[in-house]
This record gives structure tokens, sequence and C-alpha cells, in this order.
């Protein structure tokens, strides 16, 4: 009997590790295939051995055997054989739910199937995953992205079979993050050049799934690294370690199952569907700077899970700046895009409108509108409409271009350009070129990017830029950027977004080059 309960105990262990799902990054199927027929073969192991034991615990539904003690009703302890736990019927007996829900700290109907699991998720370009090497996670959409990857997981669950696969019994925490470091060289205008080590970014994101299908929720910690005079938390410390705060950057509640159906809904803290700024660039987009926009939002998409589909969505806030005499929701869009994939060809091309990019983070952070009250009140707001379009040909061949403008121009009280209301927009064309070299994946990247009447904000007039990507390491990536800027022209004058009162140029060039190396968790 003693060897007996020892190879039962070793066979349970080893069925909860394997049990445990991972996410793969290449050979994930193979595995998962494997997995699951030494399930079954373990699984049928496990009820002859329990039948041996116990020929006579047979009863009608399920039955739970606890290692070692467990409380009755009365508060006492009571001492039990270690066993296991098996399920033959959707029956349970109602005295040891009462017994689960008052002292155990697991769920009776899935023992040991509320975990915590870690690993890159998120937006984290995968090894040997060709065009995702090269695009970098622009943070928007980012409920759209764990919909996918539930759906995945489920599916990868149904492959392994039994009740793990079974909705709503099972809760999951995940667990990922990363960590970034920076090397700069820059020089401005010919002045003397400026050099700098900085950790850039440390980001902690924990995804929610379930009990139910439906319910998903997502919290991303984040830490900041800029100068105390630059941050929104305000302080006179100017040494500079002190300056890492950490704060929660996105927090917000989906509900929806792709898998089940296309619409699905968000509410929280979350970048709004307004462009998609993806880029291979280490720097920001000049489009990023100017629209990309962090809302406390309500949302209702439609995400068709075709290869070739439409999608779409549609939201709503209240924006901090405002026409009207008190804040109020007052801003909001419609985002909609077609993707489709042709096996050699595939691509995203897509459009939306906002009704105002005075909310933008380009617009209020470091001295913009946020600044007082006064400025986040507008004369009138500002419509933006965003075009863009993404192609990837052969799994090698990348090719990207977005443009983000304002529909009409500002009152000049509010963001003016030489003397008139400033209509600002800027747009971003890159191309990539993805490629094997030592068994490792590496890309190449170039880009142009443009602006017009965004000199309040601080974005230089054109950038011509180059890149490369490599991961020497899995889940890593080391990127290398070297960056031309041409600021605007001297005689050029901006007022407003209360950035800057005056803003002259000198209409000389900026260089840059920049080291970036990105560690995935």
């Amino acid at each position: 009997m003693n060897n007996s309960l020892k190879r039962l105990t070793a066979i349970l262990c080893v069925t909860g590790f394997i049990t445990t799902p991972v996410m793969a990054a290449s050979n994930a199927n193979n595995k998962l295939e494997k997995m699951s027929a030494q399930l079954v073969s373990m699984q049928a192991e496990i009820n002859q051995l329990k039948n041996e034991q116990h020929p006579a615990s047979k009863h009608h539904g399920r039955h739970y055997h606890f290692a070692g003690r467990h409380h009755t009703h009365d508060g006492k302890v009571a001492t039990t054989n270690p066993t296991v736990a098996s399920e033959t019927s959707s029956k349970v007996l109602p005295e040891l739910i009462d017994e689960e829900q008052e002292y155990l700290p697991f769920d009776l109907d899935v023992p040991g199937q509320a975990f915590v699991s870690t690993g890159p998720y998120v937006g984290v370009p995968i090894q040997f995953a060709g065009n995702n090497l090269v695009v970098n996670s622009p943070s928007v959409n980012t409920d759209v992205i764990l919909l996918g990857i539930r759906k995945k997981i489920s599916e990868q669950l149904q492959l392994m079979h039994g009740e793990i696969a079974k909705e709503p019994f099972h809760s999951h925490l995940l667990l990922s993050g990363t960590v970034e470091g920076r090397a700069d060289y820059f020089n401005y205008g010919g002045s003397p050049s400026r050099t700098d080590v900085n950790v850039t970014n440390v980001s902690l994101d924990a995804i929610f799934l379930g009990p139910s299908e439906w319910t998903m929720g997502f919290i991303e910690f984040s830490y900041d690294d800029d100068a105390p005079a630059n941050t929104v938390f305000t302080t006179t410390n100017q040494y500079r370690v002190a300056n890492s705060r950490v704060f929660i950057n996105k927090a917000f509640i989906t509900i929806g199952d792709l898998s089940l159906s296309p619409i699905y809904g968000s509410l929280g803290q979350y970048y709004v569907p307004f462009g998609t700024y993806s880029s291979s660039m280490i720097s920001p987009t000049f489009t990023k700077v100017l629209t990309r926009t962090k809302a406390r939002a309500l949302l209702i998409g439609l995400q068709q899970q075709a290869k070739n589909a439409f999608y779409g969505s549609i939201y709503a806030f209240r924006g901090d700046s405002h026409a009207a005499s008190v804040s109020k929701i007052n801003n909001g869009g419609i985002n909609v895009g077609y993707k489709f994939d042709l096996d050699f060809v595939n691509g995203n091309f897509g459009g939306g409108v906002l009704a105002n990019i005075a909310d933008s983070g380009g617009m209020q952070l470091g001295n913009g509108f946020a600044t007082n009250a006064a400025t986040e009140q507008l004369v009138h707001r500002v419509p933006g409409y965003n075009i863009r379009g993404m192609l990837d040909i052969g799994q090698h061949f990348d090719l990207m271009a977005e443009y983000v403008g304002a529909s009409t121009t500002f009152n000049p009280g509010d963001m003016s350009y030489n003397n008139h209301g400033a209509k600002p927009w800027a747009t971003n064309l890159e191309a990539a070129f993805s490629f094997s070299l030592w068994d490792r994946p590496n890309s190449i990247g170039i880009g142009y990017q443009k602006s017009n009447e965004a000199l309040s904000l601080g974005i230089p007039l054109t950038r011509y830029a180059v890149v490369f990507n490599t991961s020497v390491w899995r889940n890593t990536l080391q990127s290398l950027e070297l960056r031309h800027d041409r600021e605007y022209a001297a005689s050029d004058v901006a007022t407003g977004a209360g950035y800057i009162a005056s803003t002259p140029e000198t209409g000389k060039c900026d260089n840059a080059v920049i080291a970036q190396f990105d560690y995935y968790f």
C-alpha cells in the first residue's frame, strides 16, 4: 500500500507540472500533443491505483479526498488518507461544497487549476516570428490583443482534454513585464553633445482571466523615469534616481469571448484606438507624440475572427480639455479597419476619427494644456483623423504608413503657428527587412517622418532614421538606431498648448545614436 501511495504521489506531481499552461514561442503544438498523450496514460494509471486502494469508496457524483487534515462543520479536525480527487459526473456533495467555500484555498471543482503563471504575453516580439520582431508594441488595442491571447489559451487547454478546459471553473493570473535599458548620444544643432545611460522602461503586467469565460482584467504597473521638473508627480528633489516612481499606467475590465462572439466591451484606463503608431524604430514616432490618447473610457468593439474580416470600435470619455464652462463626457471616436491574410501577403488597413485631439498625451503632458485649468478650456474643440496601413510581404518585408492630423485649425489663443491658428499633422513611413543570421532573427528598418505646424509641441520638422534589431537571446530585443532631425526654420514662431510661450527655431539639424536592450519576462 505504501509503495502504491508513493507511486500515486509521484504521478500527481508530474501531472500537476505538465498541466500548467505555458506560452511557448515556436513548438507549442508538438509539446501539447505529447503532454496530452502523457495525461491520458497517467490518468488511467491514477484511476487504477485509486480503485485498488478504495474499492468501496464509490458514491453518486464526485468524490474529494484530501491529504492530511481537514475541518469538519463542527470545527473539529479530522484526518484522511492521502488519495486523489476524481470527477465522474456533474453532481457534487453539498457538504463538501460548503467545506470548500469555508476552509479550502482552492477550487475543488478543478483542483489546482486556479493558478498563477508567468511569461511574456502582451505585445512582445517573439523570436523567429517574422514581422513580430520588427514591429514594436504601440500599447493601443491592448484589450483586443488579450482577447486573442485568451482564445489561444483556451484552444490549447482543449487540446489537453479533461476538466481543465471547461469554463467557468478556472481562474488564471498571468504575470509578465519588461525591463528596458538605453544608452544615448545626442547632438542638437551643433551645440555640445550630450550622452546618457538610463533605465527607460520598467513595466509589470497582470492579466486576470476568469472565472467566467466572459470576464477579463488587466493592470499595468510602470515607472516614471522623467526628470522631477518634467514629471506629473510634483517634487523639488533633483536627485536623479529619486524619480523612480511606480504608477498604474493602464487598468481596465473587458467583457468578451472571441471564441463565442466577435462583440466585446472595455471599461477603464487605456489608450483609445485612435491610430496604431506601430514602428520598428526606438524613438517614438511623430504621429504617436501628436495624437496618442490615454483616457478612462467606455468602448464597444467588433473583432471578427476570420482571416479576412472587418473590425471596428466606438468609444467615449470625458476629456480634460473642453470648450464648455465645465468638463463632462465630451470626447470619443470611431475606429474601423480591414485585415487580410493571403499567405504570402497579409496586411491591415484602417482609419479613425477623434472628437478632440487636444486630449492627446503630447498636448497634455509636460507643460501642455494640463498646466492649469485655464489652458484646458478651449475656444473650440479640434477633431482629428487617422489613416494607416501595414503590409507584410513574404514574412520578410514590412511596410508601414500612418497619417494623423487636425481636421480644423485651433483658435490662435489656444495654439498658433506663425501668427495664425495651428493645424498640426504628422506622418510616418517605414520599411523593414527581416532575415536570419547566425541562427538569430534580425531586421533592418528605414523611416521618414514629417510634421507640419506642430512646433509648439516640440516635434521636429522632418526625421530620417535607420534601425537594426536583433534577438540574441530568447525574450530579448537589442536595437541600434541612427537618427537625423531637421528643426523648424528660424523664422517660424509658435505659441499655445501651454508648452512654450514662444518657440523660435534655428532650422539646424539634430543627430542621435541610440542603443537599447529590452528583456521580457
